[in-house]
């Protein structure tokens, strides 16, 4: 895919704006609607068996269909699905802000209200589909993005699991999806998932939310994979020790290494963590124009509008 290819006679590819579990995002130009979108397009790896091929194609049909089915404002909106020349495509709503990676590391760490905003509303993301059947399976920093208006989005459902009968028809045996360093060990084995294993990988976010760091490290990455399995996690109050008790003991639960000794559903870490959350602000400071992605906004103004606009009319009321 180049820049300036014309998707469907109407999706204008204009810049590559990263990489999906299963190929590359780009930005581009819905020359119908007049509006941004982002399309994925499928990458097959290279020496790919022509059964592997339509296994990878319709795993990438799998995610349209999945989140197409969902409606919640914590997941990106599915607008189209086809082929192209031969390259299947996907095109999404287009989420501007900053991913949780970026916003983790210009911060060093979070708060313990700016991490209890971002892990509700993720929170509120899995319980939606974890209702549906759908396990993400890939819940990293990079796939967690925070929207200039402080709403959370969880994109990239490219190596989602649905479970029903199809599962094991469309996953190889033993396949380990997933990035290593926020991998459950189920996963790492190679064993069935369930929901728990992205609540497992929500614990990790929160570790690193926490303290800057990602639960486990190793200086060959290989070697990450068996430290899920095997080795225990770091209390968090050993590095922050200014953290509650209870949250320690959630995120020491979400890192348990058997899926039952988790906790059981995305609405128990809810529930858990909304006592952290920051408490609503002052009318006033909803209609102070914001710059930077903040997740707590949304509870310290909720459903405030956005200020530019606001502040704009108040203006044009003033000299009226």
């Amino acid at each position: 895919m180049d820049i300036g290819t014309l998707i469907a006679k109407r999706y204008r590819i204009k810049s590559p704006i990263g990489h999906g579990g299963m190929g590359q995002v780009w930005m581009a130009d819905d020359e119908h609607l007049g509006r941004g979108v982002a399309v994925k397009t499928m990458t097959p790896a290279s020496g790919l068996t022509p059964a592997q091929l339509a296994q990878d194609a319709a795993r990438f049909e799998r995610e349209a269909k999945a989140v197409a089915k969902l409606d919640h404002t914590g997941l990106a909106a599915v607008y189209d699905l086809g082929v192209e020349t031969g390259t299947h495509y996907l095109v999404m709503q287009y989420v501007q802000g900053l991913d949780l990676g970026d916003y983790i590391a210009e911060r060093e760490y979070l708060t313990l209200q700016e991490a209890a905003a971002v892990g509700v509303q993720i929170c509120s993301v899995l319980a939606a589909t974890h209702a549906r059947q759908v396990v993400h399976r890939d819940l990293k920093p990079g796939n967690v993005r925070i929207r200039t208006d402080g709403v959370v989005k969880v994109l990239d459902f490219g190596v989602a699991a649905i479970l029903d009968g199809d599962t094991k028809k469309l996953t190889t045996t033993g396949e380990r999806l997933g990035t290593f360093q926020y991998m459950a060990p189920e996963q790492v084995m190679g064993e069935p998932v369930d929901p728990r294993t992205d609540l497992y990988a929500l614990g990790c976010l929160f570790h690193e939310m926490l303290t800057g760091s990602p639960v486990f490290e190793h200086e060959a990455p290989l070697m990450v994979p068996s430290l899920h399995t095997e080795a225990a996690p770091e209390p968090l109050r050993v590095r922050r020790p200014d953290l509650p008790g209870d949250v320690e003991a959630l995120v020491l639960e979400l890192l348990a290494k058997k899926p039952a000794d988790r906790p059981a559903h995305a609405g128990d870490v809810y529930r858990r963590l909304a006592a952290h959350l920051p408490g609503p602000g002052s009318p006033e400071g909803a209609l102070v124009p914001w710059v930077e992605p903040d997740p707590c906004r949304p509870f310290h103004h909720p459903m405030a509008p956005d200020a530019r606009p606001v502040r704009q009319w108040a203006r044009t009321a003033d000299t009226a």
